[in-house]
């Protein structure tokens, strides 16, 4: 493992995958919207034997698997501070800044969506007669009359409902806000009562949680495996890999998480042998067999020099920071700049044309609305640390 790793707050290439995995759920949503046919999700639109989700190519967009692997990194990271340094110092801090620490930035999206709604700036509707996209047409399949929502509503869902109800209608995206929100306070409890404790008796500890999230809330289970892969890490091999270094290591490793990553229920095309007799346990397996690639991948970029070398750039850490203003906002600006520029644009150049115009212009607004907002997010958390810091 990098010496980088051991020393500073942040692993730069943990949040570069972090800010890969937000792209990727842009890239899932935007061809979900524009291209449902060759996406795959929408059984009754897409090409059979011509859609990304029949094939594993489907984890270069597969969004249930980003997001399962934010899970698993937030709980690798919010856990991993304390326990290399064996203490739990400054824990009561990081439970009380957690919740402001988060808001922020989704209560400018709601806001966002609310004004947009407000003055007819969604244009989804006519997308979606064009582009046959049920995600699109269902407003990402959002919940609730949000077309009446009024300004209060906006707020209240952005500054508190999202994190502490799971509301999420003005900013379907926002929906994984309420599990991180939850996970981050669970991987607070399982730090003191892991640190320092002995490897076996961690096991049991780690099944009996296990077992308690997956009837509980499955996604709970991503949190507790990166909060076990840190204590491990840190406690266990005081850094050192828990897989075998080497080349055919990596290679198997790597087809996993690329099998693994490219599979979501219920499993068609070169997935076929994955569907399942009960439908209810697709979804819980598909999370937990994501989790697995997660802690898999993020061992791989800390122990293998050339993965952590590539990963290690100013690239890498701008997609980091710009990663959580970026899959918040994403959603609203696809379905306002998006569409519009789709609609303006398609009778002049054709459909394939025109998506990838729209791609090309969506993707250099996202990057340069999630960078304005994440240079106010980090004035907030600054403002945030310290005042919490003189609190306690």
């Amino acid at each position: 493992m990098s010496s980088q790793a051991n020393t500073t707050s942040k692993i730069i290439p943990l949040e570069s995958m972090r800010g890969l995995a937000a792209f990727m759920v842009f890239l899932f949503h935007f061809i979900l919207g524009f291209m449902p046919q060759r996406h795959g999700q929408e059984s009754a639109s897409a090409i059979p034997g011509g859609n990304l989700m029949e094939t594993p190519f489907f984890f270069l967009i597969n969004g249930h698997a980003a997001v399962t692997f934010f899970f698993v990194l937030s709980g690798f990271v919010l856990s991993y501070s304390y326990f290399r340094k064996g203490s739990c110092v400054g824990l009561i801090g990081s439970i009380i800044k957690r919740w402001p620490r988060l808001f922020p930035i989704a209560l400018i999206s709601t806001l966002c969506s609310w004004l947009l709604i407000h003055y007819g700036l969604y244009s989804y509707s006519e997308t979606a007669a064009i582009t046959n996209s049920q995600w699109m047409a269902r407003f990402a399949h959002a919940r609730g009359d949000f077309l009446n929502s009024t300004l209060g509503d906006a707020f209240m869902q952005g500054f508190f409902f999202t994190f502490f109800r799971g509301d999420e209608n003005l900013n379907t995206s926002l929906w994984t806000m309420h599990y991180e929100f939850i996970g981050s306070l669970l991987v607070f409890a399982l730090v003191p009562i892991l640190n320092g404790m002995r490897a076996a008796l961690a096991v049991i500890i780690f099944l009996i949680f296990m077992l308690a999230a997956f009837y509980i809330s499955v996604y709970m289970c991503a949190f507790i495996m990166g909060c076990f892969l840190s204590y491990y890490r840190c406690q266990i091999t005081h850094y050192k890999s828990v897989l075998p270094l080497n080349r055919f290591m990596l290679s198997v490793s790597l087809l996993f998480i690329i099998l693994a990553f490219g599979y979501t229920e219920p499993g068609r095309g070169f997935y076929s042998f994955m569907q399942m007799s009960d439908a209810s346990m697709m979804r819980p397996t598909r999370i937990l067999i994501h989790s697995i690639a997660a802690v898999v991948l993020i061992e791989i970029i800390l122990n293998y020099e050339t993965v952590y070398a590539l990963f290690n750039s100013a690239v890498g850490r701008f997609l980091g920071r710009c990663s959580f203003a970026l899959y918040v906002i994403h959603v609203p600006l696809i379905f306002s700049f998006s569409n519009y520029i789709f609609l303006t644009f398609l009778d002049q150049f054709g459909y394939r044309f025109t998506v990838l115009l729209t791609f090309c212009l969506s993707l250099f607004l996202l990057f340069l609305v999630s960078w304005m907002m994440t240079l106010l997010d980090e004035r907030w958390c600054r403002y945030i640390n310290r005042n919490v810091k003189k609190l306690i």
